[in-house]
């Protein structure tokens, strides 16, 4: 198989393997996969893969305390309207995954 890299839509792909990764360590609440997890995408955004949106996944909710892995839901006061995140989520992601905060456990 190969693989190229200048696929249009590489960085979307990867960001997609990454949030199956998730959901595989939320089914088996497996910490260390966790862990990897943010060890991989820590090192691709260091060699230039761009954040997207929905890295949100890899946290908890803070809104709806849908746990990594899990899809967001409806609640009063914060529908979600075109994503599947809220938009609290995706900003904690982008916060936490630039060092600007630190992640939360169990992702440190």
């Amino acid at each position: 198989m190969r693989i190229n890299i200048d696929e249009p839509n590489a960085v979307e792909q990867f960001w997609e393997g990454m949030r199956e990764v998730a959901a595989a360590a939320t089914r088996h609440q497996d910490d260390d996969l966790y862990e990897s997890i943010v060890k991989i995408g820590k090192s691709a955004l260091a060699q230039g893969v761009e954040l997207v949106p929905a890295s949100g996944f890899f946290l908890h909710c803070p809104v709806c305390n849908a746990r990594s892995g899990q899809r967001c839901i409806n609640v009063p006061g914060h529908l979600l309207r075109e994503g599947t995140l809220h938009s609290e989520r995706v900003e904690l992601a982008e916060k936490a995954i630039s060092g600007e905060i630190p992640l939360p456990a169990p992702m440190r």
